[in-house]
């Protein structure tokens, strides 16, 4: 069955362009009915059960949204600790799916789920496309993403390939001043009603577009997400395609999904996949509109490994609770902790990193513990990583694998990998994924 006719697809879809515009109150009230319930499903996750035996705390004891903050606050490392501690009882990992999350401390981390999670996911996708006013199923439409190029497709002299006659698949890995007049000719020829893509993805191809006076068919529309955006990134994309950007909030998690409106590109978070909240360094909500905090969140649509006041290190500005929409949900104008990272091939070209380590559907992080890419020279990066203790045992191996799995993606890079026992820190205890100590300003000029 495909993931879009899945009854749960289909309900959630439903559920979610039904409830939107639910008054604030209602939109409360939902929440504190799903946090009672993510309660009784965090008993059967070991973690959770031995906080709440010792607190006694339990789904009777959910009285107001208040009562969320008698859990703890846990990170990415917490989980990654004790990864059982946060797997249901029961769950037998044969029979789950899971995804890698990189992040951009270079923590991976692996998410587990059941069957109906993907579907659920998804439907956040269509819900928010449909507030963008776009048709996913039946209208042309472009990836410019991670995704990898066949061999065979490459010595063609081709960046792309076409799926259903609706969709066109096209490589951010390939993007040169010599490539782009091909790119746009085939973007015009294809005629695509929206893009989809990373901002870093897209960037070199709207800057070249700039600077060669190429033609583009207006394309409209252009959602980009993963990525930290800035305004003079997205004047620069929406000039050169004559598209409005939709800039999306989302994360391999998925405890929380923050899209923009037709009357605001301020992030509007979804009340029925999780609870927000925006804390400032003392732990203390935000809640005048400007001040800045970090996104914490508790999701609701995992109950095989539920998050419960997860630290996403994203970092958040709050916006206007009102927006023209009439949506009543929390609103951030803007996430600053999201940069994407630029690597130069050894012919001087920039090309995006972040879609090639985050982009789960090619890339596994499975049995790293951190990692770190470090580019010295042109065409040369080297990645440290610290391995679990499996992979510790049989070190060649790892790095073996490891480069394999990159390399196949940035193909025209040297990789070199080196085993290490940990990844060293700045004084506020975080490292970059991306240890840039090339001179890059003059060849990824996009702000």
């Amino acid at each position: 069955m495909n993931w879009f006719e899945h009854p749960v697809f289909i309900e959630r879809v439903a559920f979610l362009d039904q409830s939107q515009y639910w008054s604030g109150e209602r939109h409360a009230d939902y929440q504190l009915f799903a946090l009672r319930h993510l309660t009784a499903q965090a008993m059967n996750v070991p973690f959770y059960r031995r906080m709440m035996d010792k607190e006694h705390l339990g789904p009777e004891s959910i009285r107001s949204l208040v009562d969320l903050r008698r859990f703890p606050i846990i990170d990415k490392k917490t989980v990654q600790g004790n990864m059982a501690l946060f797997l249901a009882e029961g769950a037998d990992r044969n029979l789950l799916l899971n995804r890698t999350t990189g992040g951009s401390t270079g923590t991976p981390l692996t998410i587990w789920f059941d069957g109906d999670f993907h579907p659920r996911n998804k439907a956040i996708t269509e819900h928010y496309m449909r507030v963008f006013g776009l048709d996913i199923f039946s209208w042309r439409s472009v990836r410019l993403y991670g995704d990898r190029i066949a061999p065979e497709i490459l010595a063609e002299g081709r960046y792309w390939y076409v799926v259903e006659n609706r969709k066109l698949v096209m490589s951010c890995y390939h993007i040169r001043r010599e490539s782009a007049a091909a790119y746009v000719a085939e973007l015009n020829m294809f005629r695509p009603r929206y893009i989809h893509t990373r901002p870093s993805s897209i960037l070199p191809l709207a800057k070249y577009v700039l600077e060669d006076g190429l033609r583009v068919n207006p394309i409209r529309t252009i959602v980009c997400d993963g990525e930290y955006l800035t305004d003079g990134q997205r004047r620069i994309i929406e000039q050169a395609f004559q598209a409005r950007l939709f800039n999306v909030f989302g994360h391999t998690e998925a405890c929380a999904a923050g899209h923009p409106c037709p009357h605001s590109d301020a992030l509007h978070f979804i009340p029925e996949v999780g609870i927000l909240e925006l804390l400032d360094e003392r732990g203390n909500e935000v809640t005048e509109p400007g001040g800045r905090g970090e996104l914490v969140v508790t999701g609701f649509d995992n109950p095989i490994m539920p998050l419960i006041r997860y630290r996403t290190g994203d970092i958040g500005y709050l916006g206007e609770q009102e927006c023209r929409c009439g949506r009543h949900y929390k609103i951030l104008a803007s996430i600053e902790g999201r940069i994407q990272d630029y690597v130069i091939d050894s012919a001087g070209n920039p090309t995006p990193l972040a879609p090639a380590v985050f982009n789960y559907n090619d890339m596994d992080w499975s049995g790293i513990r951190e990692f770190k890419v470090i580019q010295e020279r042109a065409g040369e990066l080297t990645i440290q990583i610290a391995p679990e203790a499996a992979w510790a045992a049989d070190a060649d191996s790892a790095k073996a694998i490891l480069a394999s799995r990159i390399g196949g993606i940035l193909a025209g890079f040297r990789i070199v990998v080196e085993i290490v026992d940990d990844i060293p820190r700045s004084a506020i205890g975080k490292h970059r994924y991306l240890d840039q100590r090339l001179d890059v300003k003059d060849k990824v000029s996009f702000r």
